[in-house]
């Protein structure tokens, strides 16, 4: 019985190291594709903004954020939603000037259809 108890404990022991090892490999695997979706998306804006548009992504969440003119900003809204593997976009760039009209991108969340 005592045997059993062991290997019993053993067993989960076991299973408990494979599993969080299995978890931190998944989770670095997800890190990369954010990584390369990020990139992508870097490449996608690049020469369509005239100041810098920092970029973070996770699980397919774009998040953009700068100041840009108001005119600029609908484009890299536009250009970040195209790139495949983007679910969303989070608006938060700022505009240099006073916007009128709240365009369809001003803030908030854009999501492709």
């Amino acid at each position: 019985m005592k045997l059993l108890t062991v290997l019993a404990a053993a067993a989960l022991v076991a299973g408990i190291y494979h599993y969080r090892r299995y978890d931190r490999a998944r989770l670095s695997r997800r890190d990369k594709v954010d990584e390369r979706l990020a990139h992508a998306v870097r490449s996608a804006l690049a020469g369509r903004a005239s100041a810098r548009v920092q970029v973070r992504c996770v699980n397919g969440t774009v998040t953009l954020s700068g100041t840009l003119p108001a005119s600029e900003r609908d484009v890299i809204l536009a250009a970040a939603l195209a790139v495949p593997g983007v679910a969303q976009v989070t608006n938060l760039i700022e505009t240099t000037e006073p916007v009128g009209d709240l365009g369809p991108m001003q803030s908030g969340i854009a999501t492709g259809a």
